[in-house]
C-alpha cells in the first residue's frame, strides 16, 4: 500500500490538497457563495476554454480514452470502462433516486443577477452529485495511475480539476456536487484499480 501510494503520490497528494480546499470554502462558506463569486468571474475566453473542457466529464471523450486503453493494455482498458459505468451508475442513481429534489443553481439562485454563457444547455433539477465530474475523475484517476510520472499525473489532475470547474463556472452545479461528485469518481477509480491491476501484479511477482 505505501509503494502503491508512493508511485501514485503527485495525483493522490494533488487531490487530497484540492479536496481539502474545497471543504474549507464548504465549511467557511457555502456552495451558494462559491458559486456566485464564481459566476462574477466571467469572462469571453474563460467561457470558451470552459465551455470546451466541460465536455471532458462527457462519454464522448471516455469511450475514446478507454477504446486506446484496451489496444494499449487491456488490462488498462477493461479497468478505465469498469471505472467509468460504475462510477456513472453510482451518480445517477443518487442524481435521479436519492437527491432528485435537489436544485441547480439557475433555478435555486434565480432571484440574483446571474450570467449565463452563450450556447450552454441551462439545467434546473438533479444537481447533486456532479456526473461530469464523477466521470472526469473517474477517467483521468485512472489514466494518472497508469501514466505515473509526476508531470502526467499533474496534468491528469488539473484536466479534471478543470471538469470541476467548469461545471460550476457554467452554473450547472454547486461546489457540494463537484466535490462528491469527484470522490465517487477517485474512489471508484483507486479501487477497481487495486483489485484487477494491483493486485493481480502482486500475485504474479
Amino acid at each position: 500500500m505505501k509503494q502503491f501510494i508512493r508511485q501514485n503520490s503527485w495525483f493522490i497528494v494533488g487531490y487530497f490538497v484540492i479536496l481539502t480546499v474545497a471543504s474549507l470554502f464548504l465549511l467557511l462558506s457555502n456552495s451558494e457563495t462559491v458559486t456566485l463569486s464564481i459566476n462574477q468571474m466571467h469572462h469571453a475566453i474563460l467561457d470558451e476554454i470552459f465551455k470546451f473542457t466541460t465536455h471532458f466529464g462527457e462519454a464522448w471523450f471516455g469511450v475514446p480514452i478507454c477504446v486506446f486503453l484496451f489496444v494499449k493494455n487491456k488490462s488498462w482498458g477493461i479497468t478505465a470502462s469498469i471505472v467509468g459505468v460504475l462510477s456513472t451508475l453510482i451518480t445517477q442513481f443518487n442524481k435521479h433516486f436519492v437527491f432528485d429534489n435537489a436544485l441547480r443553481p439557475s433555478l435555486l439562485l434565480k432571484d440574483y443577477k446571474l450570467n449565463f454563457v452563450d450556447g450552454v444547455e441551462i439545467l434546473q433539477y438533479n444537481s447533486f452529485p456532479s456526473g461530469h465530474t464523477t466521470f472526469a475523475f473517474a477517467i483521468f484517476t485512472c489514466l494518472a495511475l497508469f501514466y505515473k510520472k509526476p508531470w502526467q499525473q499533474l496534468f491528469f489532475l488539473l484536466c479534471a480539476v478543470a471538469v470541476g470547474f467548469s461545471r460550476i463556472y457554467l452554473l450547472q452545479h454547486f461546489l457540494r456536487d463537484t466535490v462528491v461528485g469527484s470522490l465517487i469518481g477517485f474512489i471508484c477509480a483507486l479501487v477497481c484499480y487495486w483489485f484487477i491491476i494491483e493486485q493481480k501484479s502482486n500475485t504474479t511477482k
